[in-house]
């Protein structure tokens, strides 16, 4: 009876971090949710508007702006979609100089990959599609294809990933994260890329870049993801690039409150091609200059080089590596504790103790044993 009791409270407590972790994260990842809705963001204490933006806000949220001016939301006031921000600092963005670019994401195999994926599948562009939302394969795959069939002009192998992840909701990104994962697996990419669209105000993406009609491209980080430092690093390089090179092509940098499936590897962004309201052929056209300025960030200038075994001037840096090592064991760390929740669950805690006994010395037997006879 007493370990009847015992299983129960076990199961309850799992049951309750379960249901937790799943309630944070449901919100954590949430879209605005609304019909063509968007908050405005001013500067705290001033009637000046920052920017405008489709995600549901949360408190901590970050900004950065194209003139790298980065704030903190302090105040979100859903009924009426506005939320204020507070000035932090100026960012000083690297000083990349192109043609010295290492080839710091690039894997052992000598291949250069980059894929893409779409977690919010139904969006679409409205005078181009007909609509904001196609439940199905919406417009933003044909600015995934844009941006894939650039970087293979460029040598860089592409998979784009059309599973549609639908319906556009909290729980997108969960849905999302199987494929992420399959991606990462199979093909081991050097960058993985989640491709959206904003639903703000037209006039805030409305860009012409080297002559060409086109929109603003707004880079986005998932604040809580465990990869943060190795993300952002990514998105300076990118930014810092793309000023000297398209200026005014990226809008700007967000920082979310959720992860945004970036924890999963160091090289992640979602990248954000204009707005609703756009037509379609602009986005395209962004994701042809994205195309370049990713390949310049990634693998340096010269687009021909293949980038074969990693040599001291290609590795990863510090943050992505760090930041790897710790998803590698976040990851081990979810992993046992479930194995050891459910054995115990199954045995009881008696029962898995004693199986756990015999198992260690049984193996440490062996192992002594394999270590002696290396010995003689």
């Amino acid at each position: 009876m007493i370990q009847m009791r015992n299983k129960k409270a076990i199961a309850l407590m799992l049951l309750i971090v379960f249901v937790s972790f799943s309630f944070v994260k449901i919100n954590a990842d949430d879209w605005s949710g609304k019909d063509g809705g968007y908050y405005t963001v001013y500067l705290n204490k001033t009637n000046n508007v920052l920017f405008r933006i489709s995600w549901d806000l949360k408190v901590n949220d970050m900004y950065l702006s194209h003139d790298n001016k980065m704030y903190k939301i302090i105040k979100v006031d859903k009924k009426n979609d506005k939320a204020y921000a507070t000035y932090l600092k100026t960012v000083k963005l690297p000083d990349v100089n192109i043609e010295e670019v290492s080839q710091a994401m690039a894997q052992k195999t000598g291949e250069r990959k980059i894929a893409m994926y779409s977690t919010h599948s139904d969006e679409s562009y409205i005078p181009t599609d007909g609509t904001a939302s196609i439940y199905g394969h919406g417009g933003i795959y044909k600015v995934d294809a844009s941006l894939s069939n650039a970087l293979s002009k460029k040598g860089i192998k592409t998979f784009v990933d059309e599973t549609l992840y639908l319906p556009h909701d909290a729980m997108a990104y969960r849905r999302s994260r199987v494929g992420a994962l399959k991606i990462l697996k199979n093909d081991r990419p050097d960058l993985l890329l989640d491709i959206h669209r904003d639903a703000a105000p037209y006039q805030d993406y409305i860009r012409k870049i080297a002559g060409t009609n086109a929109t603003g491209v707004r880079l986005v980080l998932g604040r809580t993801n465990a990869n943060l430092k190795a993300n952002q690093d990514l998105a300076f390089r990118i930014k810092a690039i793309a000023d000297k090179e398209y200026p005014n092509l990226i809008k700007d940098i967000f920082y979310g409150s959720g992860d945004y499936n970036q924890d999963l590897t160091p090289n992640s962004l979602l990248l954000e091609f204009g707005t609703d309201t756009h037509t379609r052929q602009r986005a395209e056209e962004s994701a042809k200059f994205m195309a370049d300025v990713l390949t310049k960030a990634v693998y340096g200038a010269d687009e021909k080089k293949q980038v074969g075994t990693l040599t001291n001037t290609q590795k990863g840096t510090t943050s992505q590596n760090n930041s790897a090592g710790w998803g590698i064991w976040i990851l081990i760390g979810v992993a046992v504790f479930s194995i050891v929740g459910f054995m115990f669950l199954s045995t009881g805690g008696r029962e898995m103790m004693s199986k756990i006994k015999d198992y260690t010395k049984k193996e440490f037997s062996s192992f002594l044993g394999i270590f002696n006879r290396d010995k003689k």
